[in-house]
């Protein structure tokens, strides 16, 4: 069970970070041009939901570290496709972006492998 905790942290952080990143990035507001990246880097390291969002996504690469040394990664790594369903919600309630039929059957088959690999232990 402790395995199965530090797993969904890291996907909760992990997705958290991505939403952060968003975040952040949504001020540009379609001002980016691929020429400019260091002007986006350089905005990217001033920003403070980048920043915050580096520190989310570094948390859950630390506990996911964590889990790999205790747990098979043939077990661990498709539940982390449980990111998926958090950032697809949560882009929805803080961007108002949309979620389509498809999206929603995805989401489903995604739970339904998530289930099928918890009980396959």
């Amino acid at each position: 069970m402790t395995h199965l905790i530090l797993i969904l942290a890291s996907v909760l952080f992990t997705a958290l970070g991505q939403l952060l990143f968003k975040q952040g990035m949504t001020v540009l507001d379609g001002r980016y041009q691929p020429a400019s990246l260091w002007k986006l880097i350089g905005y990217g390291l001033i920003n403070g939901y980048v920043l915050l969002g580096f520190l989310f996504f570094g948390a859950g690469a630390v506990l996911w570290l964590a889990v790999l040394a205790k747990e098979e990664v043939g077990y661990a790594y498709p539940l982390s496709s449980l990111g998926y369903i958090i950032v697809l919600f949560g882009s929805y309630l803080l961007f108002h972006e949309p979620i389509s039929p498809s999206r929603i059957i995805g989401i489903c088959l995604i739970v339904l492998g998530v289930i099928f690999i918890e009980y396959s232990r």
